[in-house]
């Protein structure tokens, strides 16, 4: 699918043409945005509620998840981005983060992808442990899409791999768009760190230039062994990629598996395993323009002491390998599955979209009229507790004399009597004699 898309520029108008692959009606626009014209979200105030939610972190009142979902799902432009990164973070702390809303995740991701802060949500969704925000498999193919649609990537491979941390691939457009947009920046021969696209906050970046940073020693009682689960702990974006790529390959089939295995073995430099999987795979075969690509990294990244490395490049030039080569445009096989799997799959897509939002708006509502009842519970039981110390004090006003002799004593079994303290063996007082009459004394006398 092809998309023309009109550019002004000083009143000069042109018309670029843009690949697409996900139709318009796959964002659900109309069915979305009917959630601000339901009775809770068309009533609130956002600002009102901001600070209102900002009031009761402060003074650790308990904040519910359907504050926080209304919060979000309000949310309708990019003033409050900042705002939303610093409630979650506060959120995150409580008790009732794991019960936050899938409603939740969704409204913050589409509203700084709507709006394009890129940046922002990749921040987000790569601290898991301070924010909490997962992709669900829509929002992924929206932001995947976006970010293809734009050229943008490495931003999209960024958010690939973000995916491949949670091993869900499950949905197929989602893994082929993902394939396609990690594909797409591999090609492009440069992988730069993913971190360049977060900037640092401000006020490091200055503090950086003006002077350096100290080392910071602390006392510590034993050192812990250093542990590398391979996973979450990766942070070379290379390796990043080659793990992506693997976890996409075991999803495909075919040629497209192999060579995106193949790629991302090398990518995440298992040479032993790469070996294996062209020696093993009799029937598999590999795509000659991910061939090139796996030659060019190998040779960019030489480790000749490395005997398996040796190996997979001497391999690489082998008979059986050649034999193996399918001649025809990766790029072009990736675009066709695409389109494939989005025509089988858009329309039911789009349906349960449709039904996901209506099932949220219920149960938003459904939430909202327990947290209400609750409230309400609790308030009455606070107004009897008060009603009931109330009538005690009056009691005691009426009957006082009656009750004195009561009141007395229930004061006096209030009091508290502190143990005596000892402060040792007491010294006995010296006798003074009255008759004693100093030795100068009596000389004078005599």
């Amino acid at each position: 699918m092809f998309k023309r898309i009109i550019i002004s520029n000083l009143s000069v108008k042109r018309f670029v043409i843009r690949r697409t692959f996900l139709s318009d009606a796959y964002s659900c626009q109309e069915a979305w945005h009917a959630r601000l014209t339901t009775p809770i979200l068309e009533k609130i105030n956002h600002d009102s509620l901001y600070y209102e939610l900002e009031q009761k972190f402060h003074q650790k009142v308990k904040v519910s998840a359907i504050d926080i979902d209304i919060y979000t799902n309000k949310l309708a432009d990019d003033s409050h981005v900042e705002e939303v990164a610093d409630l979650m973070a506060k959120f995150r702390l409580t008790e009732e983060a794991s019960n936050i809303f899938d409603s939740t995740h969704h409204a913050i991701i589409r509203n700084y992808v709507d709006h394009g802060h890129y940046a922002e949500l990749i921040e987000l969704l790569n601290n898991r442990l301070a924010y909490g925000i997962f992709f669900d498999e829509f929002t992924a193919n929206l932001t995947l899409h976006r970010l293809i649609t734009t050229n943008d990537f490495k931003w999209a491979a960024r958010i690939a791999t973000l995916l491949g941390l949670q091993e869900d691939f499950t949905n197929p457009i989602t893994r082929s768009l993902a394939l396609y947009a990690c594909y797409r920046y591999v090609k492009s021969g440069k992988i730069d760190h993913f971190d360049d696209l977060v900037p640092p906050p401000l006020e490091e970046s200055i503090e950086g230039k003006k002077k350096k940073k100290q080392e910071i020693k602390v006392r510590v009682k034993f050192i812990r062994n250093e542990f590398f689960d391979d996973h979450f702990d990766i942070k070379d974006s290379k390796l990043l990629l080659g793990k992506t790529f693997f976890l996409l390959g075991l999803n495909s089939e075919e040629l497209v598996g192999s060579s995106c295995k193949l790629l991302g073995l090398v990518l995440y430099e298992k040479y032993a395993e790469a070996i294996e999987l062209i020696r093993l795979n009799t029937d598999a075969k590999f795509n000659v323009e991910v061939l090139k690509l796996v030659k060019t990294f190998l040779e960019g990244h030489e480790h000749k002491d490395n005997v398996d490395y040796v190996n997979l490049t001497n391999l690489l030039e082998t008979d059986d390998v050649q034999m193996k080569i399918n001649d025809c445009s990766f790029e072009q096989i990736l675009i066709e599955n695409i389109d494939q799997i989005v025509a089988n799959d858009e329309q039911k897509q789009i349906e349960q979209q449709k039904k996901m939002y209506n099932k949220w708006c219920e149960l938003r509502q459904q939430r909202l009229e327990t947290e209400l009842a609750r409230l309400n519970r609790a308030k009455r039981i606070q107004d009897i507790e008060r009603m009931t110390q109330d009538m005690e004090q009056e009691e005691q006003k009426l009957w006082f004399f009656e009750n004195e002799d009561n009141i007395d004593l229930q004061i006096d079994s209030k009091k508290v009597f502190y143990p005596k303290r000892w402060f040792g063996k007491k010294k006995k007082p010296r006798v003074v004699d009255e008759d004693y009459v100093p030795p100068e004394v009596r000389q004078r006398q005599g």
